[in-house]
């Protein structure tokens, strides 16, 4: 009677904890990447502390496909903790979707024509 019981509740365990596998929000690999199909992330890296890509930029440039902006202050830290990405002058700016860096910037035009013109 014993073992039936706790065959039961093993087996009850293990089918809570397979349906809640299957509603888990996927998690990036990087967390550069976007964690949302239709949206880009934005890593900005300024030294200088030119630019405030917030809400208020995308929405004066609208800009509508960013979901999260990442900013950073150091070149060299930057280089240091993101190796693969390549980066040799601030400010810079890098768009990635849910699996890679799909365009690399100087340029603040450049990025805004690139996120008006095309979607994650």
């Amino acid at each position: 009677m014993n073992k039936m019981i706790c065959l039961i509740c093993f087996s009850v365990v293990l089918i809570m904890g397979c349906s809640n596998l299957s509603d888990a929000e996927k998690v990036p690999l990087h967390p550069m990447l976007s964690n949302d199909k239709n949206n880009y992330s934005l890593l900005v890296i300024d030294e200088t502390g030119t630019y405030e890509m917030g809400n208020e930029w995308q929405e004066q440039n609208e800009i509508g496909n960013v979901k999260s902006v990442h900013g950073r202050t150091s070149l060299e830290q930057t280089r240091e903790e993101y190796k693969f990405l390549e980066i040799d002058n601030s400010p810079i700016f890098i768009v990635f979707n849910t699996k890679e860096a799909v365009f690399q910037t100087e340029n603040e035009e450049k990025l805004i024509e690139f996120l008006k013109s095309n979607n994650p």
